[in-house]
This record gives C-alpha cells, structure tokens and sequence, in this order.
C-alpha cells in the first residue's frame, strides 16, 4: 500500500510538472513591425538652423536597428538612408508586408516655441484602431515613465494611419521649434535613449 501511495505522489508531480514547464515544441511568437522614418531626400520636414526632421527621424531609427537584437522582432523599413519615398509608397509597403505594427516617427514644430512634448497620433475609427490606440497608450506611457513629457495620445487623419490596413501609431518625438525638445532631439545620447526606449518597448509586444 505504501509502495502504492508513492507511486501515485510521483505521477501526481509529473503531471505538475507537465503543465508547468513551456511546451519546447511551441513555436516562438515573432512579430513584424515596419519603422517608417518621417520624409527624407528632398523633403526635409521640419527645420531649425542646421537640423532637419528628416536627419532627425533617420538618425533614431537607424539606432533602433542597431539596438534590435530579438531574433523575434523582425524590422522593417520604408526608407533606407536619405532617400525620398512618398506617402503612397510608404503606405504600399506596410501594407505588402501586413506587419503587426507600424511606427511613423516624426519631429514637430510650431511658432510659439513653449510648446513642448511628444504626441501620439492613431486613426482611432479605423479597423485597427482599438489595438492602434492601445500600442500608442503603452509606449508614450513608456517614455513618460523615463521622464519624458508627452502631451498625450491623439486622433489625426494622417495619409499613413488612414492607408495602413494594420495597427499604425504617428509618433511626434518633441517640437524642434523648442529649445529644451531641441537639445534632446539633436543629441546623439538622448537619441539612443529614444532609440532604446522604442526598441525595449517592441520586445514587450511580441
């Protein structure tokens, strides 16, 4: 009987363990997201002096590619280095590639130069938009968390979100036009800090 009781405590561990342990034959989640860095070639964007958005947005997202290390997060992207690519085909790669997520990144400005902070756009009537406005809401929740300030999450009807058939956030990274958003958008180690930010962010989505 004892002998019995034994038995029945090993197999009760076993069955334990199985639902326990991760399933080694399950195969890994791997999302694709498509990096889209605002302008480009002919289109500065937005400038102050010697700084362009489209040096700007270039700049982190090349960091981000560097920074990616996650076999399962695969990158995209609609430009490669200073090139021009219109909005038509940047939209057409996103949806050729159907990713889980596209990031448009972007730069701001305006005449009054108080205003400051990062904006996070989504088309929030779209097919996507439940899951859209959820991404934007967990990464500008991500860069408030590092100090940085953001004016918060906002509906927009911009060519990239209303086009893209999968979730799309328009990122505003600060206003260019700002001396203190200036400072950090132009420095190389608050560009890492950003491209580190967006990177830590996609390894938690997957």
């Amino acid at each position: 009987m004892k002998k019995t009781f034994q038995i029945l405590a090993l197999l009760a561990i076993g069955v334990c363990f199985a639902f326990s342990l991760p399933n080694k034959g399950e195969p890994k989640r791997v999302i694709n997201v498509v990096i889209d860095a605002g302008h480009g070639g002919k289109d500065h964007g937005a400038t102050y002096n010697e700084f362009a958005e489209k040096q700007i947005t270039d700049a982190i997202t090349s960091k981000i590619k560097v920074l990616n290390n996650d076999k399962e997060v695969v990158l995209h992207f609609t430009r490669q280095g200073d090139e021009f690519t219109d909005l038509s085909k940047r939209v057409a790669t996103v949806n050729t590639i159907k990713p889980d997520l596209m990031l448009s990144l972007h730069v701001n400005y305006t005449k009054h130069d108080e205003a400051s902070g990062m904006e996070f756009y989504v088309n929030k009537n779209g097919v996507n938009g439940e899951k859209s406005d959820m991404y934007a809401t967990r990464l500008s929740d991500k860069f408030k968390d590092k100090g940085f300030k953001v004016r918060g999450v906002k509906t927009a009807p911009f060519w990239t979100l209303t086009k893209s058939e999968v979730p799309a956030v328009h990122v505003e990274l600060g206003f260019l036009s700002n001396e203190i958003d200036r400072g950090y958008l132009t420095s190389v180690a608050s560009q890492n800090e950003i491209a580190g930010i967006v990177t830590e962010f996609l390894n938690e989505i997957k």
